[in-house]
């Protein structure tokens, strides 16, 4: 079994120097929004390395250029940003993980904040359905390259960083691995930590912050958006409510609905 990171990262001259940084001891695909294209192959640690330049932007469209660039010799892929550092032993826990759970074509791990606080997690295994895979984190997610492909799973280019909907690429991705059949699983190990800076999306619980929220739960299921976004506005209101009322959560992320429908079809909505 072998272990492969997609690195996203922009601007990053020296990839040398961001593997070393991120602790990587397996083979990589960088994607490096630069502006420019141009394409490198080398060897890092005796590991393979793809680098691809491009004048493309948008966290989505780099980690479907990274999946493109992965072949039929790959086995597990792990989802990575410029600001993870991988523990020394990542690929041994990701390869253990996978051999001890072959029913499963996804699993999700821990990483913890560097600098500050990132999430708390369960301290048991648990599979994971459609409410608590929203939970995850793309950093955390390793998955079966074949069965990603096979199946056709991509991420929206629609959402994440750098596209109109700041947020959620990962929440569609995983919910589209599950109307698809496949199988997704957490476990309490960790494979990394992270740098916390400053959030390219969230600058608190404002209207964009709904609207975008609402686009998300859309774009995972139009049947079900609208239950989606009643049940967010009221679990999550304990979170918001000195920022935002209910109602107003809830019609931003209705007009964020209305707004994503309208894109994907071209038509006005009323």
């Amino acid at each position: 079994m072998t272990v492969k990171v997609l690195i996203s990262t922009m601007n990053e001259s020296e990839p040398r120097n961001l593997l070393k940084k991120m602790n990587v001891s397996s083979d990589a695909v960088i994607i490096n929004q630069c502006g420019y294209k141009k394409a490198d192959k080398f060897r890092f640690n005796n590991n393979k390395i793809t680098y691809i330049c491009n004048d493309e932007t948008g966290l989505s469209r780099s980690r479907n250029k990274a999946i493109l660039n992965t072949n039929k010799d790959d086995n597990i892929c792990l989802l990575a940003d410029d600001d993870l550092i991988y523990v020394a032993n990542y690929c041994e826990v990701v390869k253990r993980a996978f051999d001890e759970n072959p029913d499963y074509d996804i699993i999700t791990f821990q990483v913890e904040g560097k600098n500050k606080f990132f999430k708390s997690y369960r301290k048991i295994s648990k599979r994971l359905g459609y409410f608590s895979s929203l939970k995850v984190s793309s950093v955390e997610i390793a998955f079966n390259i074949e069965k990603i492909k096979n199946k056709n799973i991509k991420f929206n280019e629609m959402f994440g960083s750098g596209s109109d909907y700041k947020m959620g690429e990962e929440n569609i991705f995983l919910y589209q691995c599950l109307q698809k059949g496949l199988k997704i699983k957490y476990v309490p190990i960790k494979i990394a930590d992270l740098y916390i800076g400053e959030s390219t999306w969230f600058n608190g619980f404002d209207n964009k912050y709904f609207f975008d929220r609402g686009a998300v739960f859309t774009a995972m299921s139009k049947r079900w958006a609208s239950l989606l976004i009643l049940q967010f506005a009221v679990r999550r209101y304990k979170l918001y409510k000195n920022e935002i009322s209910l109602t107003n959560a809830i019609k931003n992320m209705l007009n964020g609905r209305k707004n994503y429908l309208s894109e994907r079809t071209g038509e006005i909505l009323n």
